[in-house]
């Protein structure tokens, strides 16, 4: 009795085991879907979710299904035609005792096995929903730019064409493995038999008619392939540029269509063969194929290449070279870009001319991010559990008068890592410490005389401008773990803080109730959650707060530019990251690298790229609003997919709209294609004549083969040539391929408006037959590093051990001509943490112009338009038109002194007014007139003081003596 009972308990216990283990895969599975479920919810994006998964689903089974019945029916026809008998019994034949063991379990295994085959395809294919959704949804939406070979719309190839062409390659892949499998049926049921005698047929009549059928759809799908291969040679990239070139249009393409024709002979000799139940007719038709396509197909096409078109290239090619020009010029946004040439020769502006720019002049930026980031973090991080991972250029109104001005903006974001070893228990990681708490901003264009920021905006609680009313920052750029409670009782507001505020928003998933906490705590492996008496039925658990993360989840099949930038609304924080919609099927349209584009900062390769999607992010809530563009195409096709996912722009508010930056990544790609493109005439294009380049970033240090990285471009409040008013605009400048000069100045506007936000300028200056050129960033910069002044400053730095570092290079347009700008910091190699400070700035007056060293912005603006300090006020220095001090040494030095005190409280009190252009003006008078009593202290003991011009001779430094010059790359403009 024993016996035989034990093997059933054990066989029972074996069930339980197996069946507890799927109960715990299925409800780890269903616990992440749970919580997905939430989460979209949480942002009001549900649908997004549902939908997603019901078309993974619907595509999973529908093909699973198709594939199964493919499969199972031509294993099921291939067994009923099997023979009742092998030609010569061999009990000894592996084939034989194969069948004979497997013929009684048939009924089930082949349906099990087909339908876990079925299953796996079935996954496979539902990874290709976004595909699928893009074809299902672009019925009526056209780009309106038929390409010239087929006269399609590009929609076609953007939208239609993917779809079409999995299809295609997952029947032929599906056919050849079904058809595989059957041929192994056949041999193991005997419709195909290896053993046979040599004088005996090896392939019944059955199982020669049932492989004809498949392999003529094999070679049907094949046709269609090569007929869908005709369209693919619009994104070839045999020829000069991309698209179909001559080759592809006078060798490939007839080649496509006649191999489409073969194909489909091939098929209809497979289907004459069921009757035929001959080999030889098909096999002929598919030998003609393969023949065929090696010599029409490669061969020929690459005969004409080299023997046709590679010695009359230029005239053949000139057709499809304007092709992609054109092409080029739409799907990047060339098109739209106005040029205009300049003749000038930036000649040094006047003082009046720079009174007259006074507020371009006075927004000019001399902080770079990742340097001014290094100052926050030194100055006002306050705790070690703040942080500050980037630094934002915008523009905010500030002053009595709300007039725009750029800013430098950081949020102090919270850092766990930074938490004490000793503190980072859960309850603090998970529960006290949830949120950063405020910002930091800077004004741009000054320092203080130590060479630190000027700061609006400062401390905790956070006070300036502009003014926040809600500081709390729950997300936001940092990696911030896995999950928070906020709301949680201990919840930390700010170490300080007379009473800590719990959360009041509405961010995070409500944890009301035990069967969520368990969820919670199952799905994040934290029994804590469950435990913790800290939670109350008011607190959330708040997931994805890195932004980046948070706002790609619902749109996958957006690509998000490298630099996510906080602004300041209302008093309340909202992070704004720019999305694009890209493609590389846009017919005839040059790809480009975004690694290559962007130096790094962007990934992909693409032919099509638009800035249709602003994403906001509340930094306190985590309500996520996806700003679009209704009238892109692609964008069309993603709001038909998902009703609501998407807010037309012009449904932001004012404030909102008021803060939209043209993306950074969109113009660095749109530069690095203009810079070739800029060429529109076939010939010269194709003799690259013209050819530009984004100017080299001198004050970085080049890569391994000497090259140093392009400039990257930045954010400027300024008034262009011609223009009546400034506007906030995103720059770079062009020089030659491989020469220094300046030959064009690129500006993009972020000024709210249709037709005002977006709008490219392209400034060019004469360069084939001119005269005179325009000196580049790479040229400025050699004369700066040989100017007596400047290498008197750099001997000085090194002598004392200390580290100099450059700021951005700045290139700013005023009138007809160009200021130089570079800012210069100094590191003392012995304060920890390394503080960079502004020491001097550098500014060229113009083309060829005199390099001016001076303490300040408006101490070189000084030199450089009047040949001494203190701002181009027209009043011969800081002391206006009052004249310079009188009487002995000392009373001039003191009389020097009691002015710059006067002007430091005057700045002070205007800071505190909140009045920053005054502010500025009153320090830069203070700072030049300590300058020039140091100067005049320096003269009674033969001290070498700051220079304060580049006439007077010094001596050239010593090697030994001079530092390494470095600037860290910027992390945002």
């Amino acid at each position: 009795m024993s016996t035989i009972s034990l093997p059933r308990r054990r066989r029972w216990l074996s069930f339980v085991i197996i069946g507890v283990f799927a109960v715990i895969f299925l409800f780890t599975i269903l616990a992440g879907s749970i919580v997905e479920v939430l989460w979209y919810n949480e942002i009001h994006q549900s649908p997004v979710f549902w939908h997603t998964l019901w078309t993974k689903i619907w595509l999973g089974v529908v093909f699973g299904l198709v594939f199964f019945a493919l499969l199972y029916v031509n294993l099921v026809i291939a067994r009923r035609i099997r023979p009742e008998e092998t030609v010569v019994p061999n009990p000894l034949d592996p084939l034989e005792r194969v069948r004979d063991a497997t013929e009684p379990y048939l009924g089930w295994l082949l349906p099990v096995g087909a339908g876990v085959l079925a299953f796996l395809v079935g996954l496979s294919v539902s990874g290709n929903w976004q595909t699928f959704l893009l074809w299902r949804n672009a019925a009526g939406v056209t780009f309106g730019n038929p390409e010239p070979l087929f006269h399609r719309d590009p929609a076609f190839y953007v939208f239609s064409l993917p779809w079409l062409r999995f299809l295609q390659g997952w029947l032929f892949s599906s056919l050849i493995g079904v058809t595989l499998l059957v041929a192994i049926g056949h041999v193991l049921w005997g419709g195909i038999r290896p053993q046979a005698p040599a004088f005996a047929d090896k392939v019944t009549p059955a199982a020669r008619a049932h492989l004809s059928v498949l392999l003529g759809l094999v070679m049907l799908v094949k046709a269609w392939g090569y007929w869908l291969g005709r369209f693919d040679l619009l994104t070839s990239q045999r020829g000069v540029v991309e698209g179909a070139s001559y080759t592809e249009v006078k060798a490939q393409l007839p080649a496509l269509n006649f191999l489409t024709l073969v194909a489909v002979i091939c098929a209809v000799l497979f289907f004459v063969n069921i009757r035929t139940k001959q080999w030889s007719l098909p096999i002929v038709a598919v030998g003609l194929l393969a023949i065929v396509s090696v010599l029409l197909g490669t061969a020929y096409p690459a005969f004409v290449q080299q023997f046709k078109v590679k010695p009359n290239e230029q005239q053949l090619e000139e057709p499809y070279i304007n092709y992609n020009i054109q092409a080029t010029s739409t799907a990047f946004g060339l098109s739209q870009i106005q040029q205009q040439l300049r003749s000038t020769d930036a000649l040094p502006l006047s003082a009046s001319q720079l009174k007259d720019n006074r507020t371009t002049v006075s927004n000019i930026r001399l902080w770079r991010p990742s340097t001014l980031q290094k100052n926050f973090a030194a100055f006002q991080q306050i705790r070690q559990y703040y942080d500050f991972l980037d630094v934002d250029v915008d523009r905010y109104p500030l002053g009595p008068g709300g007039t725009p001005r750029v800013i430098m903006v950081s949020a102090r974001e919270l850092n766990p890592g930074g938490i004490q070893s000793s503190a980072q228990t859960w309850q603090n990681t998970h529960l006290t410490y949830t949120h950063g708490y405020g910002a930091v901003a800077s004004q741009v264009n000054t320092a203080t005389v130590q060479g630190q920021p000027v700061l609006t905006l400062k401390n905790l609680p956070p006070k300036g401008q502009p003014d926040m009313t809600q500081p709390r920052i729950y997300y936001g750029e940092e990696d911030q773990g896995s999950f928070v409670v906020a709301g949680a009782q201990g919840e930390l507001d700010f170490d300080g803080a007379e009473q800590n505020q719990t959360y009041q928003g509405t961010g995070g998933i409500p944890v009301d109730n035990i069967f969520r906490r368990a969820l919670f705590a199952w799905n994040f492996r934290d029994v804590n959650l469950l435990l913790s008496n800290q939670i109350t039925d008011s607190s959330r658990l708040m997931i994805y707060r890195n932004i980046e993360q948070r706002a790609a989840k619902a749109v996958p099949f957006l690509r998000f530019d490298s630099d996510p930038y906080l602004a300041i609304i209302e008093g309340q924080p909202q992070w704004i990251l720019d999305a694009y919609t890209t493609t590389d099927q846009y017919p005839y349209s040059e790809a480009v690298s975004g690694t290559t584009a962007t130096d790094g900062l962007l990934g992909g390769s693409f032919n099509y790229i638009q800035n249709s999607v602003k994403v906001v992010i509340d930094a306190y809530t985590g309500a996520v609003t996806y700003y679009a563009n209704t009238s892109e195409p692609i964008i069309q096709v993603w709001s038909k997919a998902y009703p609501g996912l998407f807010t037309p722009i012009t449904s932001a508010s004012q404030e909102l709209l008021a803060h939209f930056r043209y993306p950074e990544n969109l113009f660095q790609v749109q530069a690095y294609q203009f810079a070739n493109y800029h060429v529109t005439d076939p010939a010269a294009f194709y003799q690259r004549r013209d050819f530009w380049q984004v100017s080299p970033d001198p004050t970085l240090a080049p890569d391994a083969n000497g090259t140093p990285p392009p400039m990257r471009p930045y954010y400027q409040l300024i008034r262009l040539p011609d223009s009546q008013t400034e506007a906030f605009q995103l720059v770079i400048p062009f020089v030659p391929a491989g020469r220094p000069n300046m030959v064009g100045w690129m500006a993009a506007n972020s000024d709210p408006g249709p037709g005002i936000y977006g709008h490219i300028t392209m400034f060019r200056f004469p360069e084939a037959g001119s005269t005179t050129s325009i000196e580049g960033p790479p040229q400025v910069f050699a004369r700066i590093n040989n100017d007596p002044s400047f290498s008197s400053f750099r001997t000085l730095v090194g002598q004392q051990g200390s580290t100099l570092s450059f700021g951005d290079f700045l290139v700013i347009p005023v009138d007809d001509s160009f200021l130089y700008v570079l800012p210069v910091y100094v590191t003392a190699s012995d304060s920890s943490p390394a503080i960079p400070e502004l020491k001097r700035v550098i500014v060229v007056n113009g083309s060829e112009g005199t390099v001016s060293l001076g303490t300040s912005l408006p101490d070189a603006l000084g030199i450089a338009t009047n040949g001494v300090p203190g701002g181009p006020n027209g009043g011969g220095g800081p002391n206006g038109g009052n004249g310079g001090p009188t009487g002995n040494l000392d009373q001039q030095i003191q009389q020097l002194l009691n002015d710059a005190l006067s002007h430091f409280q005057r700045a002070d009190a205007a800071l505190k007014a909140g009045d920053l252009g005054t502010y500025q003006s009153e320090l830069a008078q203070a700072e030049a007139l300590v300058q020039q009593a140091q100067q005049l202290a320096t003269s009674t003991t033969g001290g070498s003081g700051p220079p304060s011009s580049t006439t007077s001779p010094t001596p050239a430094p010593s090697a030994s003596a001079t530092p390494t010059a470095t600037a860290s790359p910027s992390s945002s403009p």
